[in-house]
Formats: structure tokens, sequence, C-alpha cells
């Protein structure tokens, strides 16, 4: 006969719920009867995660008999860890009947719950900030979930803000920069020793580089005289020339990347081919084209370009991340991109143009980086610019390496990262502040003129 199902009153009252935790090796424990719940090896590798950090903090229910009937998983994963023993608590009071139907509900009550994102916006947001030792997917959460999470269709970029390009440089050429977890280096891009310099003995993950497209930007990028010419490759090279210029890069490109690593490459479609080529000398395996969908067109006669093209390449090897899974995490990408570009009118996009004349929006560098890479990897920007790769490696919890010849571009990135992160950059060479070497360099009489690059690329053209 059917032992009856005790009501919830007297199950409350009943002396045989005073549970007690005892020890037992986990070995010793079986399940009751047949096992409803899988648990696949990424999910037992989870809670191996969660015990080897917190401790084996849930003990598993068992019956009189020692049977499991909560912590299948939990006991699989202590077992891997090497647990002599692991806590239980001993259910006595159901009968069989109970026994079955509680082990499916056990299993199945919590699935039902749902969660709200943006409470758990806030708390990923602030773990983050935390020095925790310890790696977010010990929640159960992966970081690419993590990252879905935090930087959604409703994340608000701060770090778009406008910084007005300085007047006068406070960086010289050769001087490396200390910012937070990350560095730039005023210097020569396709100079070897400059990129040793930069990266010491650390190896590359993941580069978004957006180099000069060697033509004029007064006239093609901004309106003439709006804005000052790069300082290589702005239109006074020759077809040869550009491609060994590239040839150059990639180079130092494929020198800094580990096996498998990634580089996503800004170009205009007039030097596609310079591109491939440069790309085919250092060895890059073409993996797709991205067209950047900038929302209006810029200059031209014609048909005015509203796109631009980012050409995503990677060095042979086995090291490659896919953060992306066909959207398995929440992040649904394709090789089409649409993000606000800074063409068209408006005082907003004038004053954006101020301070760079080809410069990114951070969600899209952001967003390149989410995809290939993890917390703590290094990414490399070689033509840093306004240094939108490293207010993006700062925002995602990448590190990040830049380089930029005009020391203008060095100063924008480092006060642009500097409103962003709160932080103060410092020289490594001196350990002072970015702003205790401009105070100590605005009052040395030849205010470094020296080391600025040649004249006829410093001065504006005339309208």
């Amino acid at each position: 006969m059917t032992t009856p199902i005790m009501g919830a009153n007297s199950l409350a009252l009943s002396s045989e719920l005073l549970l007690q935790v005892r020890y037992m090796a986990p070995g010793s424990l079986a399940a009751i009867g047949r096992k409803a719940r899988t648990h696949p090896k990424s999910q037992i590798r989870q809670i191996v995660s969660s015990i080897e950090t917190f401790g084996f903090t849930v003990p598993v229910l068992v019956d009189e008999d020692d049977k499991i009937i909560a912590g299948n998983a939990r006991v699989e994963a202590a077992i891997l860890v090497g647990l002599e023993s692991i806590p239980v608590v001993t259910l006595s009071h159901l009968n069989t009947e109970q026994k079955r139907a509680f082990v499916l509900a056990e299993n199945k009550l919590a699935t039902l719950s749902g969660w709200d994102k943006s409470v758990l916006k806030l708390e990923f947001s602030d773990l983050v900030e935390l020095d925790l030792g310890f790696s977010l997917d010990v929640t159960g959460f992966l970081e690419p979930e993590v990252d879905a999470l935090m930087f959604g269709a409703d994340a608000v970029d701060h770090g778009d803000e406008i910084v007005p390009l300085p007047q006068k440089p406070t960086t010289r050429l050769g001087d490396l920069w200390l910012l937070g977890r990350h560095r730039i280096l005023c210097g020569d891009a396709t100079d070897p020793s400059n990129l040793q310099t930069l990266l010491k003995t650390d190896q590359v993950r993941t580069v978004f580089v957006d180099p000069p497209y060697n033509v004029r930007i007064g006239g093609h990028v901004t309106g003439a005289g709006q804005h000052e010419e790069f300082v290589m490759a702005s239109g006074e090279m020759t077809d040869a020339e550009f491609t060994g210029f590239l040839e150059k890069t990639f180079q130092r490109l494929s020198d800094a990347l580990i096996p498998g690593g990634l580089a996503y490459v800004c170009m205009d479609f007039r030097h596609m081919q310079n591109v491939l080529d440069a790309g085919k000398f250092a060895g890059f395996e073409l993996l797709n084209l991205i067209v950047w969908d900038k929302g209006s067109g810029g200059m031209g006669s014609f048909y005015r370009s509203r796109h631009e093209l980012i050409f995503l390449f990677a060095k042979p090897g086995d090291g490659r991340r896919n953060r992306v899974q066909l959207g398995k995490h929440g992040r649904d990408r394709h090789n089409v991109w649409c993000y606000p570009g800074v063409n068209g009118f408006g005082a907003e996009k004038a004053r954006a143009r101020e301070m760079h004349p080809t410069v990114k929006p951070l969600a899209l560098v952001r967003d390149a980086l989410l995809d290939s890479t993890a917390r703590g990897d290094l990414v490399l920007d070689l033509f840093s610019g306004s240094g939108t790769t490293i207010v993006a490696a700062e925002d995602s919890g990448r590190r990040g390496a830049a380089m930029d010849l005009d020391p203008l571009y060095v100063d924008t990135t480092i006060v642009r990262w500097q409103d962003f992160s709160g932080q103060e950059a410092r020289l490594e060479s001196t350990g002072l502040t970015f702003r205790e070497m401009r105070v100590r360099r605005s009052e040395s009489t030849d205010a470094c003129a020296h080391d600025l690059p040649p004249a006829r690329v410093r001065t504006r053209r005339a309208a």
C-alpha cells in the first residue's frame, strides 16, 4: 500500500526534516534509478571550476540507502577534482514515489525561472571592475555571454566623446607611454625595433589597424584645408611605394601575431589590390571581406561612398578564437557592419572629424575585439590615430598596444583614454604622468620642435 504523501503543514512540523550534514566519499555514492537529466562534459568542467573556486558548498541529497536524489553532476565533478569526502544530507522521510517525483522536480523547477537582464548587466559590470583572481566562467555564464549582456544594442558609448586635437604635442618620437594595462609608442610602425620596444616579449591575439589610404585628406576625406595631412601615406606615394609600405606593415603584423591570430585591416576601394598583395606577401590567409555601412555618403563626385572595407586576415596556425559561434551566445554577426560614421553634416560629426579625419566608431572596433579575443588578450593597432582601439580595449577588458608616428595623435589617444578611464598615463622612461610631462616640456624653450615629423606634412593645405 502506498504511503500517504504528507501535506505541507505536516512536513514543516516533522522532526524528520531536521536535516543533518555528514561527509561521505563521492565514489561511494550512486544514482537512484534512471538519470533523466544529462550533464555534458562542458557543464561538469564548469562545476569543477566552481568547486575549485568556491569549495564544495552545496550538499548532495541522498536517501537512506545513500542513493543520490539530487547532485549527480556535483558528485561527478568532486571525483574529478579528487575530493576525499563531500557533504551529504539524507532525506529519509520520502517514500519511493516521492523520491522519483522529487528527482524530477529538483531538476526541472530551477529551469522554469528567468533572468532580469538589466540586473545581470549591473552585476557583471561591477564584477569585471574588480580584481577577482578567477574567471567569470565559474558563474556558469561564459565570457561571450557576459560580453553580449554588457555590450548589447542598448550600450551607451561614452568612449566616442570627442577630444580636441592638441595645438602643440607633449609626446616626442620614441616615447613609450603606459596607460594602465595598455601602452602606446610614438614611432614608425614599419620599423621592427619599434615593435620590439612596444611589445617586449608579448604576442598579440588580434590586430585592428586603420592605415593611411595614400590619398590626400583635403578634398577626399574632408573639405580642402579642414584637416592636416597624415605624416605618411597621405597621397605622396606611388602605387608601388604604397604597396611596399603595406608589405612592411603586414610583416610587422605577422611578427606580432600568435599563430592563428587575426588582423582586421581597414582600407578604401581604391587600394584593395595593394592590401591583397601585402597580405599575400606576409603569408596571411584572407578569411573574409567586411563592409562597414556608415549610413551616409562621404566626399565624392559621382557615387558618394557610404561604406568602407575591412579585410579580415589570419596568420597560419591553430590559435584562432571564434567568440561568435553563429550567434550561440547572443551576438549574431555577419560581414556587413552597420555603424553610423562621421560623414555628412552636423556640428557633432564635424567635431569628430576634427579629432581625426577617418575616426572609427568605438562600437565597431569593440565588437571586432569581442568577436575574436577574450578578456586579458593583447590587441595591437599600429596606426592609433584618435585612439579608438585603445579605448575599445579598455572598455572590453582587453589589453591594448598601439603606435603612431604623429605625436599629436599619440597625445590624442592618451587624453581620450584618460578621460574614458579616469586614470593617468605615465611615460615609461621617467615614471611621470602625462600631465607632469606636459608641464615640463611646455617650459622647454625648444618645445621639442626637432622631434616633429617633417614640416611638409605638419602644415595645413591652403584652401
